[in-house]
């Protein structure tokens, strides 16, 4: 019978990618891996190597409580300029994270897959002095993050379903990257004194978790593919036991004291999740070139599904519109991908309700409990730039090209 025709559209399925993205405040880790439309085909065939790099920019700025935005902070609380116009004194954080990625096929429907990487974060932020001054200033925090390690597999088999199929995935995501790097910050008083980095900015959240994952795609018409990826990472240490501030004192409107926030001063490492769905499509008779657009869904929870929950964290998430474009040329693949969050949503934290329930505690009057919830800074988007390159067999017979399915296999 007539052989099977080469596949020309690149697809995200022969690595299980991580794409969740740090998104500001809302410590959500990169987790390294490639990108779903950077590979060079629909599966990494038996004995054969992928290697891959990728790149991440994101620029957080803008403050939300819940999915309200706190535009004051763009304008005011941060002293004035030479002129006299007033500053804002929003938290802005510049990450760049730069990820290595190696695959491998253990057979056509299962593989492993490697992803190392390193990160280099900004925070910039006001502080304000004894004397009243107030200025901004910046601290950093870089290093290698959290080494990720998993597998995937074909539910169904490659060779016979050439217009869809789907992946189930089990990974483990290290602690090798530091939770509690420090730099020399300066002090109200005029002083320096090195401090443990927030946990927005740090380059591993140290815990040792656990990650499932999921990821499909289907032919919808001619030479347009529908696909959607999953995963949720189980991290089930409570807390990384990285100093935050001393535990927070909770008074009444006439400062008494109600209670102490214990537990709450240490940074956590919370749980995560990412969902992403969308359609591609080659251009015209380019088949080499492939644009996709998807809707991304990310953010870690207030409370994780295993382990304790008192530590601090600022949970939340965006949902974003994600615009893609993806070459091929031979063994070699690059995508850029610019996901643009249009919902920002900083949820209430365990921390934020534990204070809320002390200070609701005196209170008899249902109109006048308050309501505590933090707030977050979030980026508007995200430059994901990457790169990938089909070794094939680094030993024994060759393979078939890597967009290419052999001429023995049947229709």
């Amino acid at each position: 019978m007539k052989s099977l025709y080469r596949i020309t559209l690149i697809f995200a399925i022969s690595a299980f990618p991580a794409y969740v993205m740090a998104q500001g405040c809302v410590a959500v880790r990169q987790m390294g891996g490639t990108n779903p439309l950077s590979t060079n085909g629909y599966t990494l065939p038996k004995g054969e190597f992928q290697v891959g790099g990728s790149y991440r920019y994101f620029h957080s700025w803008r403050h939300f409580v819940g999915k309200e935005e706190q535009p004051h902070r763009q304008t005011s609380g941060g002293g004035f300029d030479a002129s006299g116009k007033e500053l804002g004194n929003a938290v802005n954080i510049f990450s760049h994270a730069f990820d290595l990625n190696i695959s491998y096929g253990l057979s056509d429907r299962l593989q492993l897959n490697l992803a190392i990487p390193y990160v280099q974060n900004e925070r910039s932020q006001v502080l304000t002095t004894t004397g009243g001054e107030k200025y901004r200033y910046s601290v950093y925090a870089q290093g290698l993050g959290d080494i990720r390690v998993n597998a995937g597999y074909w539910i169904f088999n490659p060779q016979t379903s050439m217009k869809g199929n789907i992946m189930a995935g089990l990974g483990i995501k290290t602690n090798s990257g530091s939770h509690n790097v420090m730099d020399v910050a300066p002090q109200a008083d005029g002083s320096t004194k090195s401090v443990i980095m927030d946990q927005a900015i740090q380059p591993g959240d140290g815990g040792v978790g656990i990650s499932v994952e999921i990821q499909g795609f289907t032919q919808l018409f001619k030479g347009v593919y529908g696909f959607v990826n999953g995963y949720y990472l189980f991290n089930p240490r409570e807390s990384n036991g990285s100093y935050k501030s001393e535990p927070s004192v909770i008074r009444d409107e006439d400062r008494n004291v109600l209670g102490t926030m214990y537990g709450y001063n240490v940074y956590a490492s919370p749980d995560q999740y990412f969902t992403r769905a969308g359609v591609m499509t080659s251009a015209g008779k380019m088949k080499n070139l492939t644009f996709s657009l998807a809707g991304r869904f990310e953010g870690i929870p207030a409370y994780d599904v295993f382990g304790g929950q008192v530590a601090y964290r600022r949970p939340g998430y965006v949902v974003a519109v994600e615009g893609g474009v993806s070459v091929r040329r031979g063994q070699h693949s690059f995508s850029l991908f610019v996901p643009y969050n249009f919902i920002r949503n900083r949820i209430q934290s365990a921390a934020d309700r534990a204070s809320q329930d002390l200070q609701n505690s005196v209170i008899t009057d249902e109109s006048e409990k308050v309501h505590v919830q933090g707030d977050a800074a979030f980026a508007d988007y995200s430059l994901n730039l990457n790169y990938t390159y089909r070794l094939g067999r680094l030993f024994g017979k060759k393979a078939p090209g890597a967009f290419e399915i052999s001429p023995d296999s049947k229709n």
